[in-house]
């Protein structure tokens, strides 16, 4: 068996790795899809890397689809089929980085609708045109230039470099979760860690958004911890030895910041317990959950190079 395009057999290993972790990492409906549409895209590619004829096939659709999208967008051509892609980034990144109010809502909403509209049509327009040309004979007559050649081959560049840093972002953000809960990881760090001796509320000092937050004793399995949570973020963690801070803040059942580490290495021990707050109905630890408005007030002292946070509550 001959290794026909190198390229495109990366590419297919690459979808296949998606398909695996995928697959252990199982979460619904949503993973299926992907599951299926990936691991599609992926034994497809395979067959392609190793069969002259596939691969002849798709490069000749290829070309003939540069010279359609030429015709019909001209120099916008090279990112036509781009458009809802980017809309659907830019939304995510807007969801990622601005507070969640009505507003964002429905600026979000209005993007994604966009995104879903222009596809539609794109799809419809190019495949309209496409059928024209087939029926009229066109479709394997079109040629392009040596200037359009090197256009769509620096487009192409371009979009393997694109698509490569989006899939190393992926690597990273299945492999080690969101960014953001590391960022709240520090500011709470920076937040705690400065206080001084005195009562608070950790609706007052917490800086970012969060609606509950869980302390979780040593050995609380991960299982366990992901079923309290409602969450499989790979950046929760098994404490493994007495004496850890281990606590996670969630905002609307997503983590947000997950802290498992020793007092005197982020400066701060955070604790709660008692009432209806705390639950050791089980055999591998216990936990203990406030939620926000509970205004649950803090003890705040300097405890051997640390500041330590406590508040028991009554039953």
């Amino acid at each position: 068996m001959k290794l026909v395009s190198p390229k495109t057999l990366l590419a297919s290993l690459l979808g296949c790795t998606f398909v695996v972790l995928k697959v252990m990492t199982f979460d619904g409906l949503p993973d299926i899809v992907w599951i299926l549409f990936v691991g599609h895209l992926s034994v497809k590619g395979l067959v392609t890397a190793f069969s002259q004829e596939a691969y002849d096939k798709d490069v000749k659709q290829a070309r003939q689809g540069k010279v359609l999208y030429r015709d019909l967008f001209g120099k916008f051509a090279y990112i036509a089929a781009d458009i809802p892609i980017l809309l659907i980034l830019f939304a995510g990144l807007l969801a990622a980085v601005c507070p969640v109010t009505t507003l964002l809502k429905v600026i979000l909403i209005g993007l994604l609708l966009i995104a879903l509209g222009y596809a539609v049509w794109f799809s419809w327009y190019v495949s309209k045109h496409k059928r024209m040309r087939v029926e009229n004979g066109e479709w394997s007559t079109g040629v392009l230039s040596a200037e359009d050649e090197k256009a769509w081959k620096y487009s192409s560049l371009w979009h393997g470099i694109i698509l490569g840093m989006i899939g190393v972002l992926c690597v990273f953000y299945l492999i080690f979760g969101d960014p953001r809960i590391y960022l709240n990881n520090a500011k709470l760090k920076k937040a705690l860690s400065t206080l001084d001796s005195g009562r608070v509320t950790l609706e007052t000092i917490v800086p970012f958004e969060w609606t509950t937050v869980y302390t979780f004793k040593p050995y609380t399995s991960i299982g366990r911890i992901r079923r309290v949570t409602g969450s499989k973020s790979p950046a929760l963690k098994e404490s493994v030895s007495e004496g850890m801070t281990h606590v996670v803040f969630t905002n609307r059942g997503e983590v947000v910041a997950s802290v498992c580490a020793y007092p005197a290495s982020i400066g701060y021990d955070l604790d709660f317990t008692g009432g209806k707050y705390t639950y050791y109905d089980y055999p591998d630890g216990g936990y203990s959950h406030i939620e926000y408005g509970d205004e649950i007030t803090f003890e705040v002292i300097q405890d051997e190079g640390f500041v330590k946070l406590y508040a028991r509550v009554e039953k």
